[in-house]
């Protein structure tokens, strides 16, 4: 029996699956702000699925700097600002933002390996 670890997706299907991703983790932010906003504690229901991002798009558990957290969790914050999460363009842009930022630090991590 032939054991195959590979896996069988398109880039275009990974990139819009980690964007969904991404779009979720957003709204389950905006939500737990809402939440917050009325003196609700939601640290407990953290679901951490920007760990699982990470690992989407190519980080190392041991790649996931503070640095790089901060960041996305400083992008995140941008969807406070936008009216209702049923702006599924605005959402999807943001995403796409987010995306495009975490593959550059990753790239940036990959050359410095290289050196």
């Amino acid at each position: 029996m032939h054991n195959n670890n590979t896996l069988n997706i398109s880039f275009e299907d990974l990139f819009k699956l980690i964007i969904g991703f991404i779009a979720d983790d957003l709204k389950v932010q905006k939500h737990f702000y809402n939440l917050s906003l009325s003196g609700l504690d939601t640290t407990q229901l953290q679901l951490n699925l920007h760990e699982g991002i990470f690992q989407l798009v190519g980080f190392k558990k041991n790649e996931i700097s503070e640095e790089v957290k901060q960041w996305y969790f400083q992008q995140s914050e941008k969807v406070f600002r936008i009216d209702g999460i049923e702006d599924k363009n605005t959402l999807n842009e943001l995403a796409i933002e987010i995306l495009d930022g975490l593959l550059k630090a990753r790239k940036k991590i990959f050359k410095s390996i290289e050196r």
